[in-house]
């Protein structure tokens, strides 16, 4: 048995096309039946409309995806916690990782104000945009904003000298 990766119905085996909802299957990975049933009342908390499908179970932390507003719950990127996000926040998660692998930090240069968290945001957002052409500025400024709050990155700075400091982000558990 199978089940829409679009719209999570059940699927016999042979379908090209859900029934339900339309989806042409060979557009997505169709994944087998879940090891893990869904219970009826896992709705997703970034839309509040959507029944979360199970689209992995053989990680210690489930994944499952909302087919109405296409955001992911479950371990992000490693992090050994389940939270909501979405491609955007996957991409940028990955940068940030490929980043600190090959330079040891993501950081920009800024200049030491009152503002420097503000400023920091926007400047990482622009250095972000030249990987993430496809997502504006201001996308990608919400989208840190969104990891600091859940506690995925935390930024830093260190001085560079009196008029100029380094901004950074760095995962948590990263220390």
């Amino acid at each position: 048995m199978k089940y829409c990766p679009n719209c999570g119905a059940k699927l016999s085996d042979n379908s090209n096309f859900c029934p339900f909802c339309g989806a042409k299957l060979e557009d997505f990975i169709v994944y087998e039946k879940p090891k893990i049933e869904i219970t009826p009342d896992l709705i997703c908390r970034h839309c509040g409309k959507g029944k979360l499908m199970l689209v992995d179970a053989d990680s210690d932390i489930p994944l499952y995806m909302c087919p109405h507003c296409g955001w992911y719950y479950g371990d992000f990127l490693g992090i050994g916690r389940a939270i909501y996000y979405d491609s955007i926040h996957l991409k940028i998660g990955r940068i940030i990782k490929a980043e600190i692998r090959m330079r040891g930090h993501l950081r920009v240069n800024i200049k030491s104000t009152s503002d420097w968290e503000e400023e920091g945001l926007t400047e990482l957002s622009k250095y972000l945009h030249d990987d993430l052409k496809e997502y504006s500025i201001s996308d990608i400024r919400d989208a840190l904003v969104y990891l600091l709050e859940e506690n995925v990155i935390k930024s830093y700075t260190e001085k560079i000298d009196d008029e100029f400091i380094w901004f950074g982000v760095r995962f948590v558990d990263s220390d």
